[in-house]
């Protein structure tokens, strides 16, 4: 016993240099892997940024006082009890797009008029997007024909608004103008792109959808066929209000959506819509990604109808003024989640929300909501000046005492207040931005030309609208497919008809010119059978005539008309030897 006592120190003794090697080892890969890890954390500053940011907000919540599902917090001891419910605010952004008008109109004209839009004032300067952002805007079908006044040179991808589905059959209630519209075609000679937004709102309404693979299939088959019907480039999702217990089978969804889209072939678009802020982690972006080309965020309505308080619709950040949630805490939260800042874009309101307020200062409560007013029926009203800029939001706001003494309040986003934005969206590094809604400033043209100050490529050489011919016969074989494919559309798009106007013009001066210089050697049936096809023309003309009218201005008809007497002139003139020829006795 004694003698294997002596030997354990010696043993120990023994391996210490190994145990010391061993050691000397381990320390030498901790220290690299450490070394490792701090090289790739400064590579991931703005991420660590918005991670920082989000905890600041976080702990900023922490000490905000909760009452049942309201925060409260007291900026000062003399300023008013500010009240946030998260729950109001989730119900404000999942239900913008709700409002629609109760019209119920089934032509781009009849909007056209109901809303008395104009594409007389247009900012049409033909420019070239900066190929690092993304410009995309919803097109809502109550804006009738206003896209006639967009400039498609400073838009990537309109999004036709909407395609309503039916959740329980996956088919649609109503595409509205989407098959007769011209908006496709209008936007590819600019080299925008066109997706179908689809719509779905209410937990309800998207269990149902989501549950059902049978309603999922022919949703997607529905989709293809119309957008192969217009050659048009994919989809927009919007579906608001997803329950949580729909998180897996909205995944789901949008995987086979995808997988369906490449297989049809030609590149579709995919995009989403999110809300301001994913309460409930529905979405599970990690996935997503790789299916999904854009992500616009819904940044609006953070005030709004049911807020106790009037306040900015999208404010870039709060401050110790304003609510906790704002547009840099949603960019920086879906970030996190894992978003490609390149594939992210920052939605953005062309509207305003007034309200009935006890004061005139602001954060002030709100005795009663007036309503929404898009971007023009404001400046018609206040003017483009409008009165201040909150310098913590980033937004506009006008006070004012109305003819009953009442306070009132209007918060809105003009071209400073965007411009704030739009730089901010650049400082970030994100995709770029998205608009709700195109056609909210018609009759106006400075939020054109703030979209071409800040992302049109500068000093560019201005690019000719068109640099070759309109005409060729693939496009009047695409006119004549189209038409008989669907024969109404030839009613509600006159441009063919203008086109087909001047094909049998020229036809038709060709066969006078032709009757005038060979007509001595044609036999006499083959002279009755050529002067009733130039007659059958010239009556077809007239038609054309009539149908253009019902769908042209005064100079368009005046254009008609002036061709209609000049193929008269050169009837007669052409042929009058012929009208005045006798029989031989």
């Amino acid at each position: 016993m004694f003698v294997r006592l002596l030997f354990f120190p010696v043993i120990i003794f023994m391996l210490f240099p190994f145990g010391v090697n061993a050691q000397s080892g381990l320390k030498g890969r901790l220290d690299k892997t450490i070394d490792q890890k701090i090289a790739q954390s400064r590579k991931d500053d703005s991420l660590r940024a918005a991670q920082q940011h989000l905890l600041d907000t976080l702990a900023f919540l922490d000490t905000v006082k909760v009452q049942d599902t309201t925060h409260t917090k007291k900026i000062t001891e003399e300023e008013p009890v500010i009240l946030f419910d998260t729950s109001a605010f989730e119900a404000r952004n999942l239900s913008v797009k709700e409002r629609k008008p109760k019209e119920n109109f089934t032509s781009e004209e009849a909007w056209q008029r109901a809303f008395l839009i104009t594409n007389n004032n247009a900012y049409k300067e033909e420019l070239q997007l900066d190929s690092s952002y993304r410009v995309f805007g919803w097109h809502p079908y109550w804006m009738g024909n206003a896209y006639q006044s967009y400039n498609f040179s400073l838009l990537s991808v309109i999004a036709y608004f909407s395609y309503e589905l039916n959740p329980y059959t996956g088919s649609y209630k109503s595409i509205h103008d989407w098959k007769s519209s011209a908006i496709v075609d209008s936007a590819h000679k600019h080299g925008c792109k066109v997706v179908l937004s689809v719509t779905n709102f209410g937990k309800a309404e998207n269990a149902t959808f989501l549950s059902n693979v049978n309603a999922q299939k022919t949703f997607i088959n529905t989709l293809i066929t119309l957008l192969r019907e217009k050659n048009a480039d994919g989809v927009n999702i919007d579906f608001e209000a997803i329950p949580v217990s729909s998180r897996n089978a909205l995944t789901n969804f949008i995987i086979d959506l995808s997988s369906s889209l490449r297989t049809a072939g030609k590149g579709y678009l995919i995009t989403i819509a999110l809300p301001a802020v994913d309460f409930e982690h529905v979405y599970e972006i990690k996935q997503l990604v790789k299916y999904v080309d854009l992500f616009v965020v819904m940044g609006y309505d953070f005030y709004g109808s049911n807020s106790s308080l009037a306040g900015p619709v999208a404010p870039l950040a709060s401050g110790t003024t304003w609510w906790p949630f704002n547009l840099e805490r949603s960019i920086d939260e879906y970030l996190v989640s894992g978003i490609l800042p390149k594939k992210l874009l920052l939605g953005l309101p062309y509207y305003g929300a007034e309200w009935q307020t006890s004061d005139l200062k602001f954060p002030s409560k709100a005795e009663r909501f007036i309503g929404y007013s898009m971007y023009r029926n404001i400046i018609k009203e206040h003017g483009l000046q409008g009165c201040c800029l909150d310098d913590v939001s980033g937004s506009k706001y006008y006070v004012y005492r109305d003819n009953q003494n009442h306070y009132r309040q209007i918060w809105y986003e003009d071209k400073t207040s965007l411009g704030i934005k739009y730089d901010w969206v650049k400082e970030k590094k994100i995709g770029g931005i998205g608009i709700w809604a195109l056609g909210y400033d018609n009759g106006y043209t400075e939020l054109w030309k703030l979209l071409a100050d800040k992302f049109a490529v500068k000093n560019q050489i201005k690019l000719a609208s068109t640099s070759k011919s309109r005409f060729s016969w693939r496009r009047m074989l695409s006119y004549g497919l189209r038409i008989a494919r669907n024969p109404k559309s030839i009613l509600s798009r006159p441009r063919p008809l203008m086109m087909l106007f001047g094909g049998i013009f020229g036809v038709s001066l060709t066969g006078f010119f032709l009757f005038w210089r060979y007509g001595h050697r044609f036999k006499k049936v083959y002279k009755v059978l050529f002067k009733g096809g130039i007659s059958l023309l010239l009556l077809l003309l007239v038609g054309i005539i009539f149908l253009v009218m019902k769908y042209a201005g005064g100079r368009e008809v005046l254009f008609l008309f002036s061709g209609f007497l000049v193929a008269g002139v050169l009837f007669f003139i052409f042929s009058r030897k012929f009208l005045v020829e006798k029989d031989l006795p």
